[in-house]
């Protein structure tokens, strides 16, 4: 045992990050109870599952558990308790009454469920594979293992623990692992309570993890069911009514009283009526779908309590902002139907800025350091003092008053806060509060010389501007207790720090400096490109704003840092779209086949039919029928002479003749149409369009990701997976309705998918209708064309 905690605290840390002391407390028991309510009622059917589990209550598979509802894949497990004992507990077998195979032990079933899981996050849980951290979260795991039936273990690996974390966040590597629920599993059936004064750091550990992940501390007693036995059916079911009946009204109260709606849980502290949060965008780029998360759940907050929402622009560093950033977060947050109840910008606040900085200076909380940034970089990584730190504070005062004017000798100092140098966390480190910057401003132009950082201006101004709670994402841990400083130095009302995680999503860059990279390379037309994860060119693409907002809340506001496909959007965009988009018909031009009904008229017909087929109240459109209709050569070239297909909105039609070219593709139909025919269910459908002179040319654009790489590491260079096609176009023949359907609309061409229009028909065969295609969340890969 001695050698094993040896080596675990010896271990190097991979991509170790530094500690976030001030994590979130972690959830109440009744938002436990809550969450083992909402487990309880949405316990798997039975024919969902793929797995059983047998286990006793001194033998559960919490762990299993817990890692199954991290990867969202509750539902492929049936937990059943057995009453009876069995050393091998718990044990996992395949539902498949032939297959033979089990595996015993939870840390173990839980190794299965991680290494089998389709989910993209399931590979973060074994460090992404990297053969060091997978071999360390290997090692946690068998002190998990041996602190199920040893207490030595068990009253060692607090200490252990509390030692490890010392300067980490996570036990390996810098992201939760299988190894974190694991030990925390552990710590709660050892009944460990924080104690900060004691274990510092195992407490703040162990409340980051349970922040990050309540639901694993739900014990799986809570959600099984039980397998029926003749000796204890009969008692197990009257109890179970009992209690089922005992609780439900205690339940309904208590979820009332807790006010916790789907995934976003409750505000600390929050009073209805007083709650206020901010938005504070700044104004270096356009919104992406990050920036769509984070603004939408302070709306939903805001209005969760009947509070207010601010919009701040924090234009705190010239060199970066543009008018025309500004203009677009405007134009992106009327798009999101986010209406502000103030806003406001960070240079309202800039001489407020000043008067606080002097005071820091006079209590002796800040100093002026022209210490170059090279050196002081790596003074701060070793935890050195600058030679400037214990400077008067007439010196300081000087140079300050200096550096505001823009002075030359001035121009080279910056305004440091005098925390902690010897801190574990790097951002307590004398951070920068004040620096030059002779740009000039968007909206002081040239009468400030020194602007405030963002780090230090925005925990005044959320103070000054009746802030309540400051939601952040989790990527901001370590500046929390930076930011609660800084406000506690200057004497100001603290604000609530609500963290919650940050969304990314494959094959994608959200980084601004990185979205700015391919604007200035010319490979998208700018920042509102179909293909930019921004909302102007998601929007461009085809995002439905209701359906981002659903998606968005319904993945609430934990502080779990999730990596999305872009399919699982897509899916619930689709579900919008199909409610309203009216139904057109059309086909590639390329190689279209001209299909002859030679016992329809020579002449063109006009029928109405509905514009949705499921929506009779959204109205009627005009069809054109002739005895010439155009099929798509995919669909021509599957058919057989004598086969009854059905053309679309108009009936069936038996082939009669094919004709062929050299190379095998059809050039010529020829059938007949059966107007008495009432079988449609077994024939093909085909969509059609009655050849006439005013068919509306259309130009069908599809998009690809512009990273081919779906998962960038730290140490990738996105350069190098740059996607080097990302845009194809075909030409198609549509529907002659088309020439009335205006740019932003949203239309179905049939058996082809939805299409955004981006450029409606000009009127001429030069200038086509430009249709922007849809994902549909079904993956399909673009053709290269």
């Amino acid at each position: 045992l001695p050698r094993l905690l040896c080596l675990l605290l010896s271990l190097s840390p991979v991509m170790a990050d530094s500690a976030a002391p001030d994590a979130a407390k972690g959830p109440s028991k009744k938002e436990l109870n809550k969450l083992a309510r909402k487990n309880k009622t949405t316990t798997p059917k039975e024919d969902n599952a793929k797995f059983n589990i047998l286990f006793t209550k001194s033998a559960s598979p919490e762990l299993t558990r817990a890692v199954e509802l991290y990867l969202g894949d509750s539902g492929s497990i049936k937990y059943l308790i057995n009453k009876g004992a069995d050393a091998h507990l718990p044990l996992l077998k395949s539902i498949v009454e032939t297959d033979a195979w089990s595996i015993s032990g939870d840390e173990n079933i839980a190794r299965y469920i991680v290494r089998t899981s389709t989910e993209p996050s399931a590979q973060a849980l074994y460090a992404n594979n990297d053969p060091i951290g997978a071999s360390q979260v290997d090692q946690w795991l068998s002190v998990f293992d041996r602190a199920q039936c040893s207490t030595s273990v068990r009253d060692s690996l607090v200490t252990l623990i509390n030692t490890h974390v010392a300067d980490k966040t996570f036990l390996v590597g810098s992201a939760l692992t299988l190894a974190d629920l694991a030990i925390w599993t552990a710590f709660k059936k050892i009944a460990f309570v924080p104690a900060f004064d004691a274990v510092p750091h195992a407490s703040r550990w162990f409340e980051n993890i349970a922040a990050s992940v309540p639901w694993s501390a739900i014990p799986v007693s809570f959600v099984a069911p039980v397998v029926p036995t003749k000796a204890n059916a009969t008692a197990d079911s009257s109890a179970d009514k009992k209690g089922a009946a005992a609780s439900t009204s205690a339940n309904k109260d208590e979820e009332e009283e807790n006010g916790a709606l789907g995934s976003c849980p409750p505000l600390e502290g929050a009073i209805e009526g007083q709650v206020c949060t901010r938005f504070p965008p700044e104004p270096s780029g356009y919104l992406h779908i990050g920036h769509a998360k984070a603004v939408l759940l302070n709306q939903y907050y805001a209005q969760r309590y009947k509070g207010r929402l601010l919009v701040r622009f924090d234009d705190t560093n010239p060199s970066k902002e543009k008018d025309e950033f500004q203009e677009n977060i405007i134009k992106d947050l009327a798009t999101l139907n986010v209406v502000a109840d103030q806003v406001s910008h960070s240079s309202d606040h800039f001489k407020k800025c000043e008067e606080l900085a002097r005071l820091m200076i006079k209590e002796g909380n800040a100093y002026m350091d022209n210490t170059d940034q090279e050196t002081m970089q790596a003074e701060r990584m070793a935890k050195t003092e600058s030679k400037h730190r214990n400077a008067s504070v007439e010196e300081n005062l000087k140079w300050f008053e200096a550096l505001l004017l823009g002075t030359t000798e001035a121009q080279k100092y910056c305004l440091r806060a005098k925390i902690d140098m010897a801190s574990l966390n790097g951002t307590m480190r004398d951070p920068v509060l004040y620096r030059f910057n002779e740009t000039p401003h968007l909206r002081t132009g040239t009468k400030f010389k020194a602007y405030p950082t963002y780090d230090f201006a925005c925990p005044i101004i959320d103070s000054i501007e009746g802030v309540t709670h400051a939601l952040r994402t989790t990527e901001y841990n370590d500046r929390d207790e930076q930011y609660h400083w800084i406000q506690n130095a200057l004497h100001l009302r603290p604000v609530h720090v609500h963290a919650f995680g940050k969304m990314n999503f494959i094959h994608t860059v959200l980084s601004k400096r990185k979205l700015t990279w391919f604007v200035e390379q010319g490979l998208v037309e700018s920042w509102f490109d179909p293909r930019f994860p921004t909302i102007q060119g998601c929007v461009r693409r085809g995002m439905n704003v209701d359906a981002l907002k659903n998606f968005i809340i319904g993945q609430g506001a934990s502080r779990r840092v999730i990596t999305m496909e872009w399919d699982k959007f897509w899916s619930e965009n689709k579900k919008v779209l199909e409610e309203k988009s009216p139904r057109y018909m059309g086909v590639t031009a390329a190689d279209k086949v001209e299909l002859v009904l030679t016992n329809v008229a020579d002449e063109v017909t006009a029928h109405l039919v509905q514009i949705h087929p499921q929506k009779p109240e959204i109205g009627n459109r005009v069809m054109r029928r002739s005895n010439k209709v155009l099929l798509d050569q995919e669909d021509a070239a599957s058919y057989k002479v004598n086969e009854e297909i059905t053309l679309l909105r108009w009936g069936n039609v038996t082939i009669t003749h094919i004709e062929t070219s050299a190379d095998g593709k059809v050039v010529s139909m020829q059938g007949t149409h059966d107007p008495a025919a009432t079988n449609f269910s077994k024939t093909k459908k085909a969509t059609w369009i009655a050849n006439v002179p005013d068919l509306v040319p259309c130009t069908v654009v599809e998009f690809d990701h512009l990273i081919s790489k779906a998962k960038l590491t730290e140490e990738d260079k996105f350069q190098d997976f740059v996607n080097p096609v990302t845009r194809t176009e075909s030409a198609a023949l549509c529907d002659p309705c088309l020439r009335t359907v205006q740019a932003g609309e949203v239309i179905q061409l049939e058996r082809k998918g939805f299409f955004r229009v981006d450029t409606p028909y000009g009127g001429s065969a030069d200038k086509p209708a430009v249709l922007f295609l849809i994902p549909d969340g079904k993956g399909k890969k673009v053709a290269k064309k």
